[in-house]
């Protein structure tokens, strides 16, 4: 059974950069991260540590186009029953979606504060924000935009990236945005919601 602070953090890692595998008859939760960002893995292991069997290692690949190697920081749980209405809830022939229910699942700001750290920057050039929802559809995206609006009272559309889309925060709300999500933001990760004066 996961606490409601456990549940709360997985919405919002399922948003951003978790992905929760079918392994055999069990379902477990991946958990990975550049080297930059171990002190967020570490703190999403400590989170999950009654589910994880090993601590968290350092996987190298190598990257043959850009011949680069690459480190990430990695963990998974141990594959079970618990994560499966998740999995059902946010998986669709193995891709992940957002549900139509959003609105009764995405209503912390813990859960928000989570999605930023994984998925979200403050632009260079103004204090706007974006969380990085290409991965989802256009409808989908509405979807998060409609919840955000009525769960938290904020502002967003969706603009353009390219071939895909994403959340945008414009100036208007981003205030809003951060002092909502700050308290739950690690210390290495509080310039993501850093506004400038």
């Amino acid at each position: 059974m996961l606490s409601e602070r456990q549940q709360q953090i997985l919405v919002g890692t399922i948003l951003g950069d978790g992905h929760l595998e079918q392994n055999g008859k069990g379902v477990r939760l991946r958990v990975d991260h550049g080297m930059t960002q171990q002190d967020y893995v570490l703190w999403k292991f400590e989170v999950f540590r009654n589910l994880v069997p090993s601590a968290p290692r350092v996987i190298k690949t190598f990257h043959k186009r850009e011949q680069k190697h690459y480190e990430r920081m990695h963990f998974s749980t141990y594959s079970n029953g618990i994560f499966q209405k998740w999995r059902d809830m946010f998986y669709q022939d193995k891709v992940k979606i957002i549900p139509k229910n959003i609105k009764k699942i995405l209503c912390s700001p813990l859960s928000v504060a989570v999605w930023m750290m994984d998925d979200g920057y403050k632009r260079n050039d103004c204090n706007a924000l974006r969380l990085n929802t290409d991965l989802f559809s256009y409808d989908e995206q509405k979807l998060l935009v409609d919840c955000l609006h009525a769960n938290f009272g904020i502002e967003t559309t969706i603009h353009k990236k390219g071939k895909t889309f994403n959340i945008y925060i414009p100036e208007r709300s981003s205030q809003k945005f951060c002092e909502m999500v700050r308290p739950h933001v690690l210390d290495s990760l509080l310039y993501k919601v850093s506004l400038t004066p």
